[in-house]
């Protein structure tokens, strides 16, 4: 089973909601983390893809280009690390559309494949995934079945699907069930959890014949990266366990096999009957 390694590429202070308007006042360490993500897969001969904040790519072009150049794919985190539900649709439209234009102008791919910040497409935006298909996007990674203080909607499905009203394919966080408890598979759960866990999730959606999305952050790699305050569900997410990251993605990347959104949508389109739904499948009930 064929399997979507991302990363969501963002400095430190932007994955715990500091004002935008203060991002210049701290040290960038964007490349500490990066670099070790990108010898890892270049290690496992791995192709990911890089969800990349358009501020990233404006302040650090070079970088951007050298990921695409080693052969990864890009896709848009918009540009201001804000939550969607927090725009407007025509704020929303420009942040992708900003974001897009300069990850196609710097990498000379074609962007198709989107990640909101904080997966803050849920059931009170869907508009958002009408203004992706819009503006040149096919696939969508925004949406979580889990739930949290955050995001999720309870009724998405858990594989790959397809919107038949906004034209997007929507490849959701993917998740499992352990202790009576449902899991997501990356992010603060990869590293605060023993990897036996995240391990048991893979195998568990294999057997059900799921591929599987897997996220990390750079900043998820580089354990001496400031602090700052916040309260304490954010600080416990941001900051647990860091130094578990690197060797827990060792182990993930020996006993599974990767490659970026696209090619893994393509895989599985090509071998499966893809659920067809509409967005009032996605609305509160």
């Amino acid at each position: 089973m064929l399997n979507a390694f991302t990363v969501d590429l963002e400095d430190w202070y932007q994955g715990i909601e500091l004002p935008f308007q203060s991002w210049e006042e701290y040290s960038s360490r964007i490349e500490v983390g990066l670099y070790r993500i990108l010898e890892l897969l270049d290690q496992y001969g791995v192709k990911a893809t890089f969800f990349v904040l358009g501020w990233i790519a404006k302040q650090h072009p070079g970088l951007v280009k050298e990921v695409a150049m080693r052969g990864h794919e890009l896709g848009s985190h918009g540009f201001s690390h804000e939550k969607v539900y927090n725009f407007s649709p025509e704020g929303f439209r420009q942040e992708i559309r900003t974001t897009r234009t300069l990850l196609q102008e710097l990498s000379g791919q074609r962007v198709v494949a989107h990640r909101s910040p904080f997966f803050s497409i849920t059931s009170s935006n869907l508009w958002a995934l009408n203004i992706l298909s819009e503006e040149g996007f096919t696939i969508d990674c925004s949406i979580s079945p889990l739930k949290t203080w955050r995001y999720g909607i309870d009724r998405c499905p858990d594989e790959i699907y397809y919107i038949s009203d906004s034209g997007i394919t929507e490849f959701p966080v993917s998740t499992f069930n352990i202790l009576n408890r449902k899991w997501a598979i990356g992010g603060a759960y990869f590293r605060i959890l023993p990897y036996g866990f995240t391990r048991k999730g893979f195998l568990k959606r294999q057997l059900e014949g799921k591929c599987t999305m897997f996220y990390v952050h750079p900043w998820e790699y580089d354990a001496d990266h400031p602090g700052a305050p916040m309260e304490w569900k954010a600080k416990l997410t941001h900051y647990a366990r860091l130094q578990k990251t690197y060797p827990h993605t060792k182990r993930l990347l020996e006993d599974f096999q990767f490659d970026t959104v696209s090619r893994v949508v393509d895989h599985y389109a090509a071998s499966h009957d893809i659920q067809h739904i509409t967005t009032d499948l996605l609305k509160d009930s």
